[in-house]
């Protein structure tokens, strides 16, 4: 069992990743993101284990404090581990990079520790688009997301907390305007 702290996109921008998702299913590329239940969105922070009393507090007392916030997908990429992930990636902007930087400083007020894969100067954000791609079919997934993916220019406007595998929205709110 995991959590994460997850910023969510407009309705437009989590549409056209849908899309992008479908189109590979559609083309016969395995799909297990869709199975999980994952909603398109960038991660500040993952935990393999936490309070979750004190992380739904903090996230909903941090949530009150940023406003929604414009963000350009911009590129495709794969990290390189056995998961065989595909993902979209933002242009890393100030603003971004604030709002992550800024959430992990009320982390470590909290005493929470998040994976040090999402601690800030570690961080690579990131967008799913799909998760366990079999090895045969990574090379075809990554095709397919270079002819279909144009950049996305979007606009965060909610952040939740998730508890995963399968996901579970554990707590949600709207970003202040």
């Amino acid at each position: 069992m995991g959590y994460a702290v997850e910023l969510y996109f407009d309705s437009q921008t989590e549409k056209s990743v849908w899309d992008l998702r479908h189109i590979l299913i559609g083309q016969g590329i395995s799909s297990a993101i869709s199975e999980l239940g994952d909603r398109p969105h960038i991660s500040l922070a993952v935990f393999p284990n936490v309070d979750c009393d004190n992380l739904i507090s903090l996230t909903k007392e941090y949530a009150g404090k940023i406003e929604p916030f414009s963000f350009q997908l911009s590129a495709i990429g794969t990290f390189p581990t056995d998961e065989n992930g595909l993902f979209l990636s933002p242009v890393p902007t100030n603003q971004l990079l604030n709002c992550h930087q800024n959430f992990h400083y009320q982390l470590a007020n909290s005493k929470l520790k998040p994976s040090s894969y999402y601690i800030p100067e570690n961080w690579i954000p990131h967008c799913s688009v799909e998760l366990n791609i079999p090895e045969e079919q990574l090379l075809k997934a990554i095709e397919l997301c270079k002819k279909a993916f144009k950049p996305l220019i979007g606009q965060f406007q909610e952040i939740g907390v998730v508890e995963f595998r399968p996901i579970k929205t554990l707590a949600n709110w709207s970003l202040v305007k």
